[in-house]
């Protein structure tokens, strides 16, 4: 018996150190879209098998390594399909084949994880600007992501805990999107191999949070590379720099109230006017070279967000 014991320990070791994961789903789908006046109803049905697998391996209490892969799908939004209609087809669900590979550290005094991963997307799913402050879905073709992302962390210092994090990211076109010439002849853009819209190489994060009994404190500072808005590769946001700032205190009870907190909120400390986002990429903003050798028709430019300017809000709340 004290030996079965023992093994039985040891199994249980074992079992929590290597972790294995796995499932299945299919889903099935009906999307469609009645226009107006005209009463036509456009729709499709569509599936996606979504297999999922997931292992780790804890060397030790500090030490893991983990594997991930899995299929994955996003439905076109409902909210834009109906500009997307008149064209006379529905967009597919974009689908994706994710890998990944990971190592994460953990002690006392710091928290680390590196984490490698490759996507292949299929039909991709770009929200497209067609003009007069309308928005439409397009599938752009099928696409590649690699990457990596590290992650470090520490525990509270001295009530410090700072945090830092990076990624790049090489996402590149799989596909030559079609497009017409001036002419009207159907062709394509020269868009196998060009970095994806929406995918900029480089993306980081900086934060510190601060806790002194009832003080508290939360800094975060954020880089997001130069990045492309537009199918044809020909228009892009540079890269900008966005920041926040929150401090407070929390009060000791007083009668009802269990958790009384003050709270002010900055953001935009610098005041700076960057391109944050897109309301939708563009097709090309100027006249670019198909690949039959002529040059495309008016296409449209990408419509941005901007980061508001300087602000700061206040909040008092508490807990009953």
């Amino acid at each position: 018996f004290p030996q079965y014991r023992r093994r039985k320990a040891l199994d249980q070791i074992l079992c929590q150190r290597d972790l294995v994961n796995a499932g299945f789903k299919y889903v099935m789908s009906n999307v469609w879209y009645r226009t107006y006046p005209a009463n036509k109803q456009m729709g499709q049905n569509l599936t996606a098998p979504l297999p999922h697998l997931s292992i780790s391996y804890h060397f030790n209490d500090h030490h893991q390594v983990y594997v991930n892969a899995e299929g994955d799908f996003r439905q076109p939004s409902a909210s834009a399909l109906g500009n997307t209609a008149y064209t006379g087809t529905l967009p597919k669900n974009q689908y994706s084949i994710k890998e990944e590979l990971g190592y994460r550290y953990n002690d006392k005094y710091v928290i680390v994880d590196l984490d490698l991963f490759n996507y292949n997307i299929t039909n991709r799913l770009l929200t497209t600007y067609l003009g007069n402050n309308q928005t439409g879905v397009v599938n752009a073709g099928n696409q590649t992501a690699r990457g990596f992302d590290v992650m470090v962390s520490t525990q509270p210092i001295y009530g410090f805990s700072p945090y830092v994090s990076f990624e790049y990211l090489n996402a590149r076109m799989d596909t030559n999107i079609a497009a017409s010439d001036a002419a009207g002849t159907l062709t394509a853009f020269r868009s196998k191999g060009t970095q994806a819209p929406l995918s900029p190489h480089v993306m980081a994060n900086f934060g510190l949070s601060y806790v002194n009994q009832g003080f508290f404190a939360n800094a975060t500072l954020h880089y997001t590379g130069p990045q492309s808005v537009s199918i044809a590769g020909d228009q892009r946001i540079p890269g900008y720099v966005t920041n926040t700032l929150s401090l407070g205190y929390h009060f000791k009870p007083v009668w009802y109230a269990k958790s009384p907190t003050i709270r002010l909120n900055f953001t935009n400390l610098t005041g700076s006017i960057v391109r944050t986002g897109v309301v939708g990429v563009g097709t090309n903003a100027s006249a670019v070279r198909l690949m039959n050798g002529n040059l495309s028709g008016t296409g449209s430019s990408a419509q941005f967000y901007v980061e508001p300017r300087f602000s700061m809000t206040g909040t008092i709340s508490t807990a009953f």
